[in-house]
């Protein structure tokens, strides 16, 4: 239970503590009066206590100030201040100014990246001023960044990176924090020196004249040892190295509840509250058409579980307004009164689907398969620690020996899946199409 939520504990006292304290009566005046205090305790407790809670939203700017996706966004802003806490906004300036033919090279600071390059663009340079009066937080966004150079070039050089953030707010006094977006894949050595790095611009930024401003990191939690990035999946490290807040990619979207409770969420749970920001994907394209992560069920589940897990940040993608074709624009409106229960500081005991029960490994740690994006599948990482390497055949010998089925995917970029049930047979001829 979550005793974030008043009503919540008034309601379950008003019932069994208050019927309990009906029987106290009949006993003892000074019985009664004890669990008067105890429930005004609780409700001082829930008002005094409880963590303030946010909502941020990546905002991907035009160029041009009078497009209509600005009045779009103020729009919205102005309509839902309640679930607008900050606005995370690429503006123009970035860490790499990626190459047109290649997004892992950059084109900047002599095609090394990890310095910034560029300027506010007009957009943003209108908006600032209008979400500073609205009481919403501007933060700038630096850009997908898929380039290891440009992070080791950061890694190398902190203490220059934090002045040059600290300029740009001398420049524009009401960005008040920024996003760094790192999505190289990197060797778990990286995350060790890229917690350092969040750890020292952290520390800088918080004594700038004018701060402290906010500093974040975007990531995609897995269980350690896993997952698609060793450079931003092992959160417990980033979580833990200073930074103010680490923004989990992971829990974006996933195809079932099952899924992205055990597959996704799970693995951020070891980070401290305080430092997690979990990420909700809000968009609809051909990955997440017609699937659960854009049903207003989701919504929420997903929402109800972070008010259970005390989650103090939901961080949504993307903000999308001003499009003529309105299935074009996000958030769906079934998001609006969940956020706002979530910024109520609303509480809610989710409804937890049991996982399903996967193989036991064969190479590598005994529990390297888990549960999957996939109702009732679990998937495992070839890659299984130093020297320890389990290829398709032994994937598959290790989902037969559990007698499950085994699901193709293109496990040039999917993780192996076994599944409690066959594959269906639109999966197999969508296989067989690659």
């Amino acid at each position: 239970m979550d005793l974030s939520d008043n009503s919540l504990v008034v309601n379950l006292l008003s019932s069994h503590e208050y019927a309990m304290a009906g029987i106290i009566m009949k006993r003892s005046r000074w019985c009664l009066l004890w669990a008067v205090s105890v429930l005004l305790a609780l409700e001082c407790y829930g008002s005094t206590q409880q963590p303030k809670r946010a909502v941020a939203w990546w905002w991907d700017a035009p160029e041009n100030a009078t497009d209509p996706a600005v009045d779009g966004m103020l729009n919205f802003v102005k309509e839902n201040k309640v679930i607008v806490t900050t606005l995370i906004m690429r503006c123009g300036i970035y860490t790499c100014n990626r190459s047109p033919a290649n997004r892992y090279n950059c084109t900047n600071n002599g095609g090394r990246g990890g310095k910034l390059v560029g300027t506010l663009m007009p957009a943003c340079q209108r908006v600032l001023p209008i979400l500073k009066q609205l009481g919403v937080r501007a933060e700038l966004w630096l850009g997908e960044d898929d380039s290891i150079v440009s992070a080791h070039t950061l890694f190398a050089n902190s203490e220059e990176f934090a002045n040059d953030l600290i300029a740009v707010t001398a420049q524009y006094p009401s960005i008040v924090g920024f996003n760094l977006d790192l999505e190289s894949q990197g060797t778990a050595e990286d995350n060790l020196q890229y917690a350092e790095f969040l750890g020292t611009v952290t520390e800088a930024l918080s004594k700038a004249k004018g701060g402290p401003i906010r500093f974040s990191a975007d990531v995609s939690c897995a269980k350690s040892g896993s997952g698609w990035s060793p450079l931003i999946s092992n959160c417990s490290i980033l979580g833990n190295s200073g930074v103010d807040r680490i923004m989990n990619m992971g829990t974006y979207n996933s195809k079932s509840f099952e899924g992205w409770y055990y597959s996704l969420m799970t693995p951020a749970l070891e980070v401290p509250r305080n430092k997690l920001g979990a990420g909700l994907g809000c968009w609809i394209d051909y990955r997440t058409n017609n699937t659960w992560a854009v049903t207003a069920i989701s919504a929420e589940q997903r929402i109800c579980v972070l008010m259970n897990q005390s989650v103090q940040e939901i961080d949504m993608f993307v903000l999308k307004q001003g499009n003529p074709v309105k299935e074009q624009n996000f958030p769906e409106s079934f998001w609006i009164p969940n956020l706002e229960r979530y910024m109520r500081g609303g509480g809610c005991i989710p409804d937890i689907p049991k996982p399903p029960v996967c193989p036991n490994a064969i190479v590598g740690p005994a529990n390297s398969w888990v549960p999957g994006d996939d109702q009732g599948c679990c998937i495992s990482f070839g890659h299984r620690g130093t020297n320890l390497t389990c290829n398709e055949s032994c994937a598959q010998a290790e989902c037969a020996k559990a007698k499950m089925y085994w699901k193709p995917e293109n496990y040039s970029s999917h993780p192996y899946e076994c599944c409690q049930a066959p594959p269906t047979m639109e999966h197999l001829k969508y296989h067989n199409s690659w």
